[in-house]
């Protein structure tokens, strides 16, 4: 259903944050390439008007909606190295907080895996390079605990990353608000296991 306009002239955050959220519905529901800018600006309430004076193309709001999940990830990586000099503290962390974004942005989640074959150029370049920044936060979380110590010294800290990321990016697919458990739930199960699967002398209990 069409929202209400929002008034233009005093409320500029307001109108692109409802574009931004009638993009995200369209292109979860229909997918990027189905869902057309008339379609976006009509279930927004606006015109195309507003539209094209935040946004230069459709191409420009698939681009915002991957950096607003990958910036977010991003950012609790950083702070979990920041709190803490500890891989195990570290990698909980980063278990229980990728995956409370990752149910938290769960349409951007599905965006981004489902549509990344269609960005080309500078775009495609700049999404694949922060994929690979957080990739390898984790991977040397991991290379740490192994030459601490603190994890079992026979694992590979490439398959070990990305394992771990499979299992918590994959929450997008399955959760629903209907389960049987909570977002906060599921991540500290997850941060728990994570830590079980590395070899960690720590629960995550004892860190998180």
């Amino acid at each position: 259903m069409p929202r209400k306009p929002p008034e233009r002239s005093y409320a500029p955050e307001e109108t692109r944050r409802l574009l931004l959220e009638a993009a995200l519905d369209l292109f979860s529901e229909k997918g990027f390439s189905r869902a057309s800018m008339q379609e976006v600006v009509e279930r927004a309430g606006l015109t195309k008007g507003a539209f094209y004076h935040h946004f230069a193309t459709k191409d420009d709001v698939l681009h915002i909606i991957h950096d607003e999940f990958i910036d977010r990830a991003l950012e609790s990586q950083e702070r979990a190295l920041a709190a803490s000099d500890s891989p195990t503290a570290q990698l909980a962390r980063m278990a229980y907080d990728t995956t409370l974004i990752c149910i938290e942005y769960q349409k951007h989640v599905m965006i981004f895996f489902r549509e990344l074959h269609v960005l080309a150029g500078d775009v495609r370049t700049a999404i694949l390079e922060k994929r690979r920044r957080s990739t390898a936060l984790f991977e040397d979380t991991v290379q740490r605990g192994i030459d601490s110590g603190e994890f079992d010294e026979d694992l590979d800290s490439t398959v070990a990353a990305l394992g771990l990321i499979g299992m918590w990016v994959w929450s997008y697919q399955w959760y629903s608000p209907d389960g049987s458990r909570t977002p906060g739930e599921i991540a500290r199960q997850f941060a728990a296991m994570t830590l079980h699967s590395v070899g960690a002398k720590q629960p995550a209990s004892a860190v998180l």
